[in-house]
């Protein structure tokens, strides 16, 4: 949800319900002002039937000159004042209405009546629902016009806001170009500005920084590790040599190896991570598979391995070149480096999914820690447990979704394509 969407959400929300409560007060206050004119009207009418009363003695023969609804009756002493309420039913509308009544005593000359005024208030009844439609209809009115004027204001007063955020969603450590935001007269978001470009333009020169260290380790790195096993070469056909001091330095040479091979490792998932792979081109992949494992075939074959492809043609990704051989060359190695002698390889290539299945010893580590740096599910000396992170890297950087399984004797590695 949008943060206008949800403040006029809000507002709206708020509106309505201070218009509720203050609709319902409104409502209330009226009802009760209206019994109260009633109620006055009636005790005024009382007080000009006492009036007649003490100054001619007598009640008066025409009532219609204080109300339309008086009656009196002959009674005995005394008779309290009684305001009620009540309904009757009128044979012109053929329903039954309300009334409000007030009954009191009076002496005259010719004894003692109870006198009773009637009043309609049916026709309050109707005002007040004439009203209460009046003020719903004001009130819908009133809501749309402030909730459109609200929505209208927030559009324009975030537009500096949103137009932020886009410049920042385009945002890459890899430009060499600074951030450039559009100017706003509004003083939080020129704060707000003004500390992302700082911030981004440290972050550019930070990773600029770890940028140039990490090349310059790497390549500086290579050079000793070269001259190591060169010399190391060298050295192992010097004669006179035991068999002991042989193989000393035959696992020296595959210690360079793995450190070469390793620094080769971390220095390509830097830059994956960098961001430094951003060209893409259409990849025939069921070809560049098929071809791959044209390559591998002789290791396969060496190892008495059987294989089982799959592969549907004519599948084609979005992918730069050098991942997309990267990928593959971790996956297909890693299903030959860890089978077993006279084991199996199944290769399936859909529309969709890649999926490569391969025997061999259970791992010796929880399957979920498989795709960490330096996780390793084999003791083997020549793996440096950076195989998989590639693989997970390459796949997160294309939001692949890539699985791993373990299940009676098979190690199955599964990537979703996210082809749209």
């Amino acid at each position: 949800m949008t943060l206008i969407t949800k403040a006029t959400r809000s507002f709206l929300l708020a509106c309505i319900a201070a218009l509720a409560v203050g609709g319902v007060s409104c409502f209330w206050f009226l009802h009760q002002i209206m019994d109260s004119e009633a109620s006055d009207q009636l005790l005024h009418e009382k007080e000009q039937v006492e009036a007649y009363v003490n100054e001619i003695g007598f009640l008066p023969k025409r009532w219609f000159s204080i109300s339309d609804s008086l009656w009196a009756v002959r009674t005995h002493p005394p008779v309290p004042i009684v305001m009620s309420d009540t309904v009757l039913f009128s044979t012109v509308q053929q329903e039954y209405l309300a009334y409000r009544q007030l009954s009191f005593g009076i002496a005259t000359l010719n004894g003692y009546y109870q006198v009773n005024i009637r009043k309609a208030l049916y026709e309050t009844q109707g005002l007040k629902q004439a009203l209460l439609w009046a003020f719903s209809g004001l009130t819908i009115l009133l809501v749309g016009l402030l909730f459109f004027i609200n929505y209208r204001l927030s559009r324009s007063l975030w537009k500096p806001f949103y137009r932020t955020l886009d410049t920042l969603q385009t945002f890459q450590l890899a430009q060499k170009e600074p951030l450039k935001f559009r100017r706003t007269s509004i003083t939080e978001f020129q704060t707000l500005q003004a500390n992302l470009q700082k911030l981004t333009n440290q972050l550019r020169q930070d990773y600029q920084s770890l940028k140039t260290f990490t090349e310059n380790a790497s390549h500086e790195l290579q050079t000793p590790l070269a001259v190591i096993a060169s010399n190391l070469e060298m050295l192992i056909q010097a004669p006179n040599l035991t068999d002991k001091q042989l193989e000393r330095i035959g696992n020296l040479i595959e210690t360079v190896g793995n450190l070469s091979k390793m620094n080769h490792s971390l220095l390509l998932l830097t830059k994956i991570e960098n961001g430094q792979f951003t060209d893409a081109t259409d990849i025939a992949f069921s070809t560049l598979l098929s071809e791959k494992i044209d390559l591998w075939q002789p290791l396969i074959q060496d190892k008495s391995l059987q294989l089982s492809t799959q592969i549907t043609p004519n599948v084609r990704l979005q992918m730069n070149a050098f991942l997309v051989d990267v990928l593959l060359n971790n996956l297909l190695g890693n299903a030959l480096k860890h089978n077993q002698p006279n084991g199996s390889i199944t290769i399936e290539l859909t529309k969709t999914t890649l999926t490569i299945s391969n025997t061999g010893p259970q791992p010796s580590i929880p399957v979920d820690q498989l795709w960490e740096r330096f996780s390793k599910g084999s003791s083997r000396s020549d793996s440096v447990g950076l195989g998989l992170a590639l693989v997970k890297q390459i796949a997160d950087t294309y939001y692949f979704l890539i699985s791993y399984h373990f299940q009676d004797g098979w190690h199955r590695v599964q990537i979703s394509f996210n082809i749209s």
